[in-house]
Protein backbone atom coordinates (compact mmCIF):
# COMPACT_ATOMS: atom_id res chain seq x y z
CA UNK A 1 0.00 0.00 0.00
CA UNK A 2 1.26 3.49 -0.84
CA UNK A 3 1.82 6.17 1.33
CA UNK A 4 -0.88 7.98 0.17
CA UNK A 5 -3.19 5.50 0.61
CA UNK A 6 -2.22 4.59 4.34
CA UNK A 7 -2.51 8.72 4.84
CA UNK A 8 -6.02 8.49 3.38
CA UNK A 9 -7.07 5.25 5.52
CA UNK A 10 -5.75 6.61 8.64
CA UNK A 11 -7.69 10.50 8.20
CA UNK A 12 -10.72 7.89 7.50
CA UNK A 13 -10.46 6.54 10.86
CA UNK A 14 -9.30 9.97 12.60
CA UNK A 15 -11.44 12.35 11.18
CA UNK A 16 -14.87 10.83 9.74
CA UNK A 17 -16.40 14.43 8.69
CA UNK A 18 -12.80 14.72 5.96
CA UNK A 19 -12.36 11.39 5.16
CA UNK A 20 -14.80 11.32 2.05
CA UNK A 21 -12.50 13.72 0.73
CA UNK A 22 -8.97 12.26 1.39
CA UNK A 23 -10.20 8.89 0.25
CA UNK A 24 -11.69 10.38 -2.76
CA UNK A 25 -8.46 12.07 -4.13
CA UNK A 26 -6.29 8.97 -3.23
CA UNK A 27 -4.95 6.95 -6.55
CA UNK A 28 -7.14 3.90 -6.80
CA UNK A 29 -5.49 1.10 -8.42
CA UNK A 30 -8.85 -0.73 -10.15
CA UNK A 31 -12.12 0.65 -11.78
CA UNK A 32 -14.07 -0.73 -8.61
CA UNK A 33 -15.55 1.31 -5.82
CA UNK A 34 -13.38 1.99 -2.91
CA UNK A 35 -14.56 -0.13 0.12
CA UNK A 36 -13.48 2.85 2.71
CA UNK A 37 -14.80 5.48 0.49
CA UNK A 38 -18.25 3.65 0.88
CA UNK A 39 -17.59 3.07 4.57
CA UNK A 40 -17.08 6.77 4.65
CA UNK A 41 -20.44 8.51 4.90
CA UNK A 42 -21.75 5.73 7.64
CA UNK A 43 -18.92 6.48 9.80
CA UNK A 44 -19.60 10.13 9.69
CA UNK A 45 -23.27 9.93 10.23
CA UNK A 46 -22.55 7.85 12.88
CA UNK A 47 -20.51 10.03 14.53
CA UNK A 48 -22.59 13.06 14.25
CA UNK A 49 -25.53 11.00 15.86
CA UNK A 50 -22.93 10.05 18.60
CA UNK A 51 -22.03 13.77 19.45
CA UNK A 52 -25.56 14.84 19.00
CA UNK A 53 -26.25 12.24 22.16
CA UNK A 54 -23.55 13.41 24.08
CA UNK A 55 -24.53 16.79 23.42
CA UNK A 56 -27.91 15.99 24.91
CA UNK A 57 -26.71 14.16 27.98
CA UNK A 58 -24.46 17.18 29.12
CA UNK A 59 -27.43 19.24 28.79
CA UNK A 60 -29.24 17.08 30.91
CA UNK A 61 -26.77 16.46 33.49
CA UNK A 62 -26.17 20.36 33.71
CA UNK A 63 -29.76 20.75 34.41
CA UNK A 64 -33.15 21.64 32.19
CA UNK A 65 -35.55 24.64 32.95
CA UNK A 66 -38.59 24.06 34.66
CA UNK A 67 -40.71 25.19 32.56
CA UNK A 68 -39.81 26.56 28.81
CA UNK A 69 -40.88 29.58 26.84
CA UNK A 70 -41.12 33.45 28.00
CA UNK A 71 -41.34 33.89 31.32
CA UNK A 72 -41.70 36.39 34.13
CA UNK A 73 -39.86 36.47 37.29
CA UNK A 74 -42.10 39.20 38.63
CA UNK A 75 -40.72 41.88 41.07
CA UNK A 76 -39.06 41.84 44.36
CA UNK A 77 -41.73 40.59 46.48
CA UNK A 78 -41.89 37.50 44.32
CA UNK A 79 -37.75 36.25 45.07
CA UNK A 80 -35.90 34.02 47.18
CA UNK A 81 -35.33 35.15 50.86
CA UNK A 82 -38.25 38.40 50.73
CA UNK A 83 -39.97 39.03 53.95
CA UNK A 84 -43.36 37.77 53.62
CA UNK A 85 -45.99 38.43 56.74
CA UNK A 86 -44.06 36.72 59.21
CA UNK A 87 -42.49 34.40 57.35
CA UNK A 88 -39.45 34.52 54.42
CA UNK A 89 -40.50 33.85 50.62
CA UNK A 90 -38.87 29.92 50.31
CA UNK A 91 -38.45 30.08 46.83
CA UNK A 92 -38.57 32.38 43.45
CA UNK A 93 -41.90 32.51 41.64
CA UNK A 94 -41.94 32.32 37.68
CA UNK A 95 -45.09 33.68 35.86
CA UNK A 96 -46.39 31.99 33.15
CA UNK A 97 -49.50 31.02 31.47
CA UNK A 98 -51.89 28.20 33.02
CA UNK A 99 -51.16 24.95 31.71
CA UNK A 100 -47.94 25.83 30.64
CA UNK A 101 -45.76 22.11 31.54
CA UNK A 102 -43.63 21.45 34.00
CA UNK A 103 -40.95 19.57 33.49
CA UNK A 104 -37.83 17.60 36.15
CA UNK A 105 -34.80 20.05 36.16
CA UNK A 106 -32.24 16.82 36.62
CA UNK A 107 -32.60 12.89 37.03
CA UNK A 108 -34.14 12.11 40.53
CA UNK A 109 -36.78 10.08 41.89
CA UNK A 110 -39.86 11.97 43.34
CA UNK A 111 -40.18 12.50 47.26
CA UNK A 112 -43.63 13.99 47.74
CA UNK A 113 -46.64 14.99 45.56
CA UNK A 114 -49.68 16.55 47.41
CA UNK A 115 -51.72 19.58 47.66
CA UNK A 116 -52.82 21.82 50.47
CA UNK A 117 -54.15 24.99 50.96
CA UNK A 118 -50.60 26.68 51.04
CA UNK A 119 -48.68 24.59 48.52
CA UNK A 120 -51.54 23.98 46.41
CA UNK A 121 -50.87 20.99 43.88
CA UNK A 122 -47.10 20.05 44.39
CA UNK A 123 -44.57 17.48 43.68
CA UNK A 124 -40.63 17.41 45.68
CA UNK A 125 -37.92 15.61 43.88
CA UNK A 126 -34.49 14.30 45.17
CA UNK A 127 -31.62 14.51 42.58
CA UNK A 128 -29.05 12.46 44.39
CA UNK A 129 -26.29 13.59 41.47
CA UNK A 130 -26.33 17.26 42.56
CA UNK A 131 -27.49 16.32 46.35
CA UNK A 132 -30.91 18.78 46.13
CA UNK A 133 -34.23 18.45 46.33
CA UNK A 134 -36.79 20.87 43.86
CA UNK A 135 -40.04 21.75 44.96
CA UNK A 136 -42.54 22.73 42.75
CA UNK A 137 -46.06 24.77 44.49
CA UNK A 138 -49.41 25.99 42.93
CA UNK A 139 -49.83 23.55 40.12
CA UNK A 140 -53.26 23.53 38.50
CA UNK A 141 -53.48 19.98 38.73
CA UNK A 142 -51.93 17.11 40.68
CA UNK A 143 -48.63 15.73 39.56
CA UNK A 144 -47.99 13.74 36.75
CA UNK A 145 -45.41 11.76 38.53
CA UNK A 146 -45.80 10.23 42.32
CA UNK A 147 -43.80 9.07 44.91
CA UNK A 148 -41.04 6.91 45.11
CA UNK A 149 -41.21 7.32 41.04
CA UNK A 150 -37.73 7.91 39.23
CA UNK A 151 -37.86 10.39 36.33
CA UNK A 152 -35.80 11.68 34.05
CA UNK A 153 -34.16 15.40 33.59
CA UNK A 154 -37.03 16.80 31.11
CA UNK A 155 -39.62 14.52 32.54
CA UNK A 156 -43.41 16.12 32.60
CA UNK A 157 -44.30 16.80 36.22
CA UNK A 158 -47.40 19.08 36.33
CA UNK A 159 -48.24 22.83 34.96
CA UNK A 160 -48.38 26.07 35.75
CA UNK A 161 -51.41 26.96 37.57
CA UNK A 162 -52.47 28.68 40.79
CA UNK A 163 -53.66 26.23 43.03
CA UNK A 164 -53.37 27.26 46.99
CA UNK A 165 -52.47 30.56 48.55
CA UNK A 166 -51.50 32.48 45.23
CA UNK A 167 -52.34 35.41 42.91
CA UNK A 168 -51.70 34.76 39.61
CA UNK A 169 -50.82 31.64 37.91
CA UNK A 170 -47.36 30.91 38.43
CA UNK A 171 -44.57 28.11 39.56
CA UNK A 172 -43.16 28.50 42.63
CA UNK A 173 -39.87 27.40 42.40
CA UNK A 174 -37.66 25.93 45.50
CA UNK A 175 -34.36 24.48 45.76
CA UNK A 176 -33.02 22.38 48.80
CA UNK A 177 -29.56 21.50 49.84
CA UNK A 178 -29.93 17.73 50.86
CA UNK A 179 -32.46 15.21 50.09
CA UNK A 180 -36.18 16.49 51.55
CA UNK A 181 -37.51 20.08 51.93
CA UNK A 182 -35.70 20.52 55.13
CA UNK A 183 -32.70 21.07 53.96
CA UNK A 184 -31.33 24.70 53.73
CA UNK A 185 -33.09 26.68 50.70
CA UNK A 186 -31.43 28.59 48.34
CA UNK A 187 -31.66 30.82 45.79
CA UNK A 188 -33.44 29.48 43.26
CA UNK A 189 -33.24 32.43 40.79
CA UNK A 190 -29.53 31.99 39.14
CA UNK A 191 -29.91 28.40 37.96
CA UNK A 192 -33.29 28.70 36.51
CA UNK A 193 -31.52 32.10 34.19
CA UNK A 194 -28.52 29.31 33.20
CA UNK A 195 -30.88 26.63 32.23
CA UNK A 196 -33.50 28.86 30.26
CA UNK A 197 -30.75 30.47 28.00
CA UNK A 198 -29.50 27.12 27.79
CA UNK A 199 -32.68 25.58 26.75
Amino acid sequence: MSFSRALALLVLVLVPGVAAVAVASAPQRSGAPDPALLRARPVASEMRAFAAHRRAVERRRAGVSPLRGPVDYGTAINRFGVGRGGHTHGGQDVFAPTGTPLRAVHDGVVLDTGSDGGRGNYVEIYAPRVDRTFAYFHMNAPALVHRGQRVRAGRRVGAVGCSGSCEGAHLHFEIHLGRGAGGRGIDPLPALRRWLRAA
